[in-house]
């Protein structure tokens, strides 16, 4: 058998956390969704959910807080909403006719333009 350790000897385990580190991925997530809302770009807003979720998952689980910065899940639900918002269309798509007929008139001028310089 091991010998006990003499009680003096023995220092209490005090936990330090490490120091935060400044990631540009969180950076990119927070920054990315409103872009793609924006330009209704759906790539980017697909781009800017798996980062978010990314972020999410790569979170540590004793970080410390800072100052101005936004949870964690809020970025992975800001890039949801950002991901729908470009998809907002299929749901409720414009029936504005004067839009439509504006886009008839562009796609005959366009293709009569081709036609002429075709033949």
């Amino acid at each position: 058998m091991a010998p006990k350790a003499r009680e003096e000897l023995v220092v209490p385990y005090r936990h330090v956390p490490a120091k935060a580190r400044k990631d540009a991925g969180s950076l990119i997530s927070q920054s990315l969704p409103m872009a793609a809302m924006f330009m209704k770009n759906k790539m980017l807003s697909w781009a800017a959910l798996f980062l978010s979720i990314q972020t999410y998952l790569n979170e540590p689980i004793n970080k410390v807080e800072e100052d101005g910065s936004q949870p964690p899940l809020l970025k992975v639900v800001f890039a949801l909403v950002a991901v729908l918002t470009c998809y907002i269309d299929i749901i409720f798509p414009q029936t504005n006719p004067s839009i439509k007929k504006a886009a008839d008139v562009a796609t005959e001028i366009t293709s009569t333009i081709v036609s002429t310089a075709t033949s």
